[in-house]
C-alpha cells in the first residue's frame, strides 16, 4: 500500500480545502491501494520531507512533493501512478 499525506494549515486556506476534499476522494477511489494521511496544522513530518510551504503533497515517502498550490485531481493521480500505484 502507497501512501499519500497531505499538509495543510490550521486554519486551512482554500487551496488547503480543496486538498483534503480531493485526499477523501483518493482514498475512496483507490481504497485498499492507497494509505491517505492528513496532516492539519504543524507536525513533525512537515520537517522531515523539507517542505516550505502549504498546501503540499507527500506521495510514497518523499518520492513526490507537491508544494504551494493544490494540484488538481489529474496531477494527483498522476503522481500515484509515477510511486506505482
Amino acid at each position: 500500500m502507497k501512501r499519500f499525506e497531505t499538509f495543510t494549515a490550521e486554519p486551512p486556506c482554500p487551496g488547503c480545502i480543496k486538498l483534503l476534499a480531493q485526499a477523501d476522494e483518493i482514498a475512496q477511489e483507490y481504497k485498499g491501494r492507497v494509505e491517505v494521511i492528513k496532516h492539519i496544522g504543524p507536525c513533525e513530518e512537515f520537517s522531515k520531507y523539507k517542505l516550505t510551504v502549504v498546501p503540499a503533497v507527500v506521495v510514497e515517502n518523499g518520492l513526490i512533493r507537491i508544494m504551494g498550490l493544490c494540484p488538481d485531481k489529474e496531477t494527483i493521480i498522476a503522481a500515484l501512478k509515477e510511486a506505482g500505484v
